[in-house]
């Protein structure tokens, strides 16, 4: 090891108490349904496309990067999960990897203020679209799946999650696209800071449905194509250093996040980078890895210029690149953040180093992290 990484592992071995860590993380994705799919398909930049056979409904397009395998019923059980909907499913498979062990034992002690906290783009869409649809073409507009009612309620997922693991701390659910995930992780932070949550899962999701690809494909901006659309959920365990009952892989230095008034994200991007880094206490030629969101069209194509002109270039080649998932939309964030890890892990020199994640999304939302890797621990990728 290098004196400069070794002065920065002595550096980060003294982290203050109240120093916000993450100390667990999994992801489900497009490379497979848990963490160690989630590390092997990421190392091995395997591509995710395929055709999107059994989605309900006619696509605008053949192809998805969806999750390989996720079976409801059989990853979570037959009680309850026959009108779950996919996207409180990821997270509540997500939730499953966190807190349990291969056994499914519970292997994280919580209490009663350990929090939720999901970042979603609208909740389910098939399940919203399938209740208006049954109230229009049924014969009494109030002929619906009514079992499906709580289901199509935008925190349906984070409140099944802590349902399911007796959490009774906050829990809340933020609707901000693309970087949710980042919503997510500063609410997490400012609540632990204020004495209100003990520790937090926090991360985002996003289902792949023929009414979300419809949306999408709707939705590009004109000249542009539409996406290659993903799923999955990238979740996160975050406590303070001085009360962390599991490793800390990463400190979270600083979050930042602001909206492009002027139609400039590239200005956006750049501005909330710089003020990430300043209130880290780091420099730009610091970072070791960075990773952009790879979102499409234009705000993608600026964030990722923005981040190459503030970071070394050897920074964004040490992770992959987010467009293997497709674009995963509100889950893309965690995913990113997931992905640092899994490339930290695997690498001895991470130890000490600095990464930054960044997101963008089309409505104007800018978003980005700064993180302290805190060494390699590389467990084969286990959850």
């Amino acid at each position: 090891m290098s004196t400069a990484v070794s002065e920065a592992v002595r550096e980060t071995a003294e982290l203050a108490a109240d120093q916000l860590v993450i100390t667990g993380w999994t992801a489900v994705s497009p490379f497979g349904v848990d963490r160690a799919a989630f590390t092997a398909g990421l190392r091995a930049r395997e591509a995710t496309a395929a055709p999107a056979d059994g989605v309900a409904g006619a696509l605008p397009s053949p192809e998805a990067c969806l999750v390989p395998g996720f079976d409801i019923r059989e990853l979570l059980g037959k009680k309850g999960t026959a009108k779950l909907d996919r996207l409180s499913a990821l997270v509540m498979v997500a939730s499953d990897q966190l807190l349990r062990d291969a056994d499914g034992e519970r292997a994280v002690e919580t209490d009663d203020r350990t929090g939720v906290v999901v970042g979603i783009s609208m909740g389910s869409l098939e399940t919203i679209t399938d209740g208006m649809r049954q109230s229009l073409t049924n014969a009494r507009p109030f002929y619906v799946d009514a079992g499906k009612i709580p289901v199509g309620t935008l925190n349906h997922a984070a409140g099944a999650a802590a349902i399911r693991h007796d959490l009774k701390g906050p829990n809340t659910t933020l609707g901000g696209g693309r970087v949710s995930g980042l919503l997510a992780l500063n609410y997490a932070r400012k609540l632990i800071g204020q004495g209100r949550a003990t520790k937090y899962l926090c991360g985002s999701a996003e289902e792949f449905s023929a009414a979300h690809a419809w949306l999408e494909h709707v939705s590009v901006e004109q000249g542009e194509t539409t996406p290659l659309l993903g799923e999955g959920c990238g979740l996160l365990l975050v406590e303070p250093a001085g009360s962390a009952q599991g490793e800390p892989v990463a400190a979270v230095l600083a979050v930042e996040s602001r909206i492009d008034i002027d139609d400039d994200p590239a200005a956006a991007v750049t501005a909330c980078v710089e003020q990430a880094l300043d209130r880290a206490g780091v420099r730009a030629d610091d970072v070791w890895a960075a990773c952009p969101s790879a979102a499409p069209g234009r705000a993608g194509r600026a964030e990722s210029a923005a981040v190459a002109s503030l970071v070394p270039a050897a920074a964004l080649d040490r992770v992959p690149s987010m467009a293997l998932l497709g674009d995963t939309s509100a889950a893309a964030a965690s995913l990113q953040i997931a992905a640092v890890l899994a490339v930290a892990e695997g690498d001895a020199e991470s130890a000490g180093r600095v990464a930054l994640v960044t997101a963008v999304d089309r409505d104007g939302a800018v978003a980005c992290a700064v993180l302290r890797l805190l060494g390699a621990t590389d467990q084969g990728g286990a959850a």
